[in-house]
């Protein structure tokens, strides 16, 4: 079976009609940590799950990073109007984390972001670099002014 596509993949969910979630574990996940411009450590896991929602009646887009190294955390973006999707703009961060940036391409997600520290010299940049669609879960959401 040849691998998905991973902006392919996003492209398809993010412009169709129906507001689900979609669950997308890979492979791996690389994490690579910086502090001040130079490598702290690198962390190599498997099967590592995102989960993305389109948010009712708008067009955001929240991800979970459902299996970071400290604990979960989600962000918001709003959909591209174009079918072409690579560098993505991230609405906000939860604190501590800030300056996030996704990029998709077709074998890889990456997502960047930084640890905020009252020391600016104790930031840390953390990079999630996700690979090969090992498993696509999908789930309806509700409906714009349904309950869940």
């Amino acid at each position: 079976m040849p691998p998905r596509p991973i902006s392919s993949t996003f492209t398809n969910f993010l412009h169709q009609s129906t507001p689900t979630q979609l669950q997308i574990t890979f492979t791996t996940l690389e994490i690579r940590n910086h502090q001040n411009g130079r490598f702290l450590n690198q962390v190599q896991r498997q099967q590592s799950r995102i989960i993305l929602q389109k948010m009712p009646c708008s067009d955001v887009v929240e991800i979970t990073v459902a299996d970071n190294l400290v604990f979960s955390f989600s962000f918001q973006f709003h959909i591209p109007s174009s079918e072409e999707i690579h560098d993505i703009k991230i609405l906000s961060l939860p604190r501590p984390l800030s300056h996030g940036r996704l990029h998709v391409d077709e074998e890889k997600l990456w997502l960047s972001f930084r640890i905020d520290a009252p020391d600016p010299t104790l930031c840390v940049e953390v990079t999630h670099v996700y690979q090969g669609i090992s498993k696509l879960e999908r789930c309806c959401a509700p409906l714009c002014g349904q309950m869940p």
